[in-house]
């Protein structure tokens, strides 16, 4: 009987599950259809001319309308790069001086972008890199540069010239130059627009999405001509940056409704555009429908992100997906982080904050000067092109690739081959490993930090002996979670939690989208951490709307879904609680009384030691900690399986035969720190282990 509950109570939950999407694709494709059509009503009123052709090209890549009435279409936007975020290691396997490689085996992402890729490539020759949007879609370079970038062999011989210097092709090697990456492109196709697809498809998980919209000025092509994407009439100085619009709203809902997707998104490469005094320069009057020239007496807005903040702009701004922003190469030995200061912006690369404070970008990793496969309509079938570019469209595919390779890690740690990790749980991994940069805390122009592979990887390793944690957990409205810590303190205690909001609706007038600063959180999580001895409280971090270039303080943050506490001097061996409590409600999607799933990360941390006489000690024995050739595993009942993992969460040795006792030689292995994992009926131990 419980197995036919089973299976009914699956069949349900599967075809709940499939109505809610279909339902979610229905909505979306109603959106397009609207949109379609204000931009037909667009063609018609327009003094310019468009040929059936373009008035089709421009209608693929529709992004929305600015003041409800201008068209805005998407735009597009190394091996030291891999240095800088430290994938090298993990490729190389140095990672605590074990020699296991990361190859991307196995992973597979989704690619969102302009075109078809150059699928025969060098970089990625063997059917790694699949089209799959219908043959007759024209071929694009940006998104070959992408996937070089994501899964680059690396092995290719020979160099290529670039303005007059010569590059290694081999250093257009990828994160993962054995993995494979699904491509769709970001415009209308058969397939529907990109949030029909993300509606759809099935099976995703990582997915990268280097496009976006520019408001504010817009400089469409090479010509010395801008125009002003704003209601002028309203506002001479301000626009739509950082306000939380219907894409914002569509991918936020689509995360809600499956939380395995892990949607990575370029901010934009919008920063400091601008027109000079030589530049035509024109604006949109909304009486007669038609762009006008700026009048003499005109006073002309200032440069995007004049004030050094203010110009990410719609569909970048979402709560619940991961957004980056790029900065240069490092110029540090190795091009390895030290310090804050090693880090430089992308002069390019757009700033936040969200309008209501929310800390936007999310992350920041290398985007400058990266190598990478390349496509050209002049030379179609070339499949041995590369170049040098720049941007965050390819600052968006090193954390794309980043969340790929703490997939592989995972599922080498737990020995399930199918894991993956939902968006709350990455985003709170990899923000919360982040390297700083910029001011202290979170800011404008980095976000959380600069992406560290490395880092994160090491965060799943240590949580096996407890030595870190990274944990699900529900809240319930009215129950809070605690969770007792123990700080090693020698290195900053630090906690943050992630969760995934529902989508709010978002504003309409122009009024609040220029100047209403108001939360776009609906479930207002609260972390706070406490000192049980002294009883002293810690706040997260928070961005000041009204000054967001000022630096990041303390209190109670009401604006992110990613909260963050730094203790930066622990008492040694002090004890802490983690505290999360909700203010108000928590809802759902529709609004009804709900529970809310949040990931906890916690680091700089060791474990609680049970006392001796404790009834809930541990009943496994692993034995001795520290050996040159010979593990004791002995438990009071038979075991399940025991695996041994090394420090890059690569699987060395499995055994799953059953016995209370068994006896594991390390002989055949090199000095170094493992991970023994042992798996029984009530649970699952794990203990590190030092080969001498």
């Amino acid at each position: 009987m419980k197995r036919i509950l089973f299976s009914i109570s699956f069949i349900f939950s599967f075809y709940f599950s499939n109505a809610q999407d279909l339902k979610l694709k229905n909505e979306f494709t109603q959106q397009r259809l609207n949109n379609e059509n204000k931009l037909d009503s667009y063609f018609s009123k327009s003094t310019a001319k468009y040929s059936q052709k373009e008035r089709d090209s421009l209608k693929k890549n529709l992004a929305g309308f600015a003041a409800g009435q201008i068209p805005v279409f998407y735009s597009i936007e190394e091996t030291s790069a891999n240095a800088t975020a430290n994938v090298d290691e993990l490729q190389a396997g140095t990672v605590s001086g074990i020699t296991s490689p990361l190859t991307g085996n196995g992973i597979k992402l989704t690619v969102f972008d302009a075109g078809l890729i150059l699928s025969t490539h060098e970089q990625f020759a063997t059917g790694r890199a699949i089209n799959k949007e219908a043959t007759t879609e024209a071929q694009h370079f940006h998104g070959t540069n992408v996937n070089s970038i994501l899964i680059g062999n690396g092995i290719e011989t020979g160099n290529f010239t670039q303005s007059s210097v010569s590059y290694p092709k081999a250093n257009a090697k990828g994160i993962l130059p054995q993995g494979t990456i699904d491509n769709y492109m970001f415009g209308a196709t058969a397939l529907g627009n990109n949030y029909e697809k993300l509606a759809s498809l099935p099976n995703l998980n990582i997915s990268n999405h280097s496009y976006g919209t520019n408001y504010g000025w817009n400089k469409p092509n090479t010509s010395n001509t801008y125009y002003w994407y704003g209601n002028y009439d309203l506002n001479h100085t301000d626009t739509y940056a950082g306000a939380y619009g219907d894409n914002d709203y569509n991918f936020d809902k689509i995360v809600y409704s499956q939380p395995q997707q892990i949607i990575v998104k370029s901010t934009g490469n919008y920063y400091n555009i601008g027109p000079n005094a030589s530049s035509v320069k024109y604006r949109y009057n909304f009486a007669t429908s038609s762009w006008v020239t700026f009048g003499a007496n005109d006073e002309v807005p200032p440069a995007n992100c004049s004030q050094g903040n203010n110009c990410i702009y719609f569909g970048s701004l979402a709560k619940n997906i991961i957004t980056v922003g790029a900065v240069n190469q490092l110029t540090t030995a190795n091009h390895k982080y030290t310090q804050a200061s090693d880090v430089v912006k992308g002069s390019f690369s757009s700033a936040g904050p969200r309008k209501d404070g929310a800390v936007k970008p999310d992350l920041s990793a290398v985007g400058v000067d990266m190598i990478m496969a390349n496509y050209t309509t002049a030379n179609p079938n070339a499949t041995n092109l590369y170049v040098v570019n720049f941007g965050t469209s390819y600052a968006a595919p090193m954390v794309s690739g980043i969340a790929g390779a703490l997939t592989q890690i995972e599922r080498n740690i737990s020995g399930n081959s199918s894991f993956i990790f939902n968006v709350d749980e990455m985003k709170a991994l990899l923000t919360h490993t982040a390297n700083e940069a910029g001011r202290p805390g979170p800011d404008v122009w980095y976000g959380w930090g600069l992406v560290d592979a490395k880092k994160a990887a090491q965060v799943l390793v240590n949580r096996l002996d407890e030595d870190a944690y990274l944990e699900k957990q529900t809240l319930t409205s009215g129950q809070p979670f605690t969770k007792q810590i123990k700080a090693t303190g020698t290195e900053p205690l630090k906690v943050s939690i992630s969760w995934v909001d529902p989508a709010i609706t978002p504003f309409t007038s122009d009024t609040d989208l220029q100047n209403n600063h108001t939360s776009r959180i609906v479930n207002d999580l609260d972390l706070r951490v406490v000192e049980v001895g002294s009883g002293t409280i810690y706040y997260p971090w928070r961005l000041d709307i009204n000054d967001p270039n000022a630096n990041a303080t303390k209190g109670d943050n009401t604006v992110d879904n990613v909260e963050q506490i730094v203790i930066d001097n622990p008492t040694t061996n002090g004890i802490y609680r983690i505290e999360v409590n909700n203010k108000n409600s928590i809802v759902n999607q529709e609004g009804n009384a709900a529970t809310q799933n949040f990931a906890l990360i916690a680091t700089g941390t060791k474990k609680i030691t049970l006392a001796a006489n404790d009834s809930s000690k541990e009943e496994v024995k692993i034995y001795p900690a520290k050996t040159k050739d010979i593990i004791n595993v002995s438990v009071p009942n038979d075991i399940e399986r025991i695996a041994l993992f090394d420090m890059n969460g690569k699987l060395i040795f499995e055994n799953t035969k059953t016995s209370k006792f068994q006896v594991i030689s390390l002989n055949k292995f090199t000095s170094g720190v493992y991970i023994i994992t042992v798996k029984t009926k009530s649970g699952i131990v794990s203990k590190k282990i030092i080969k001498e």
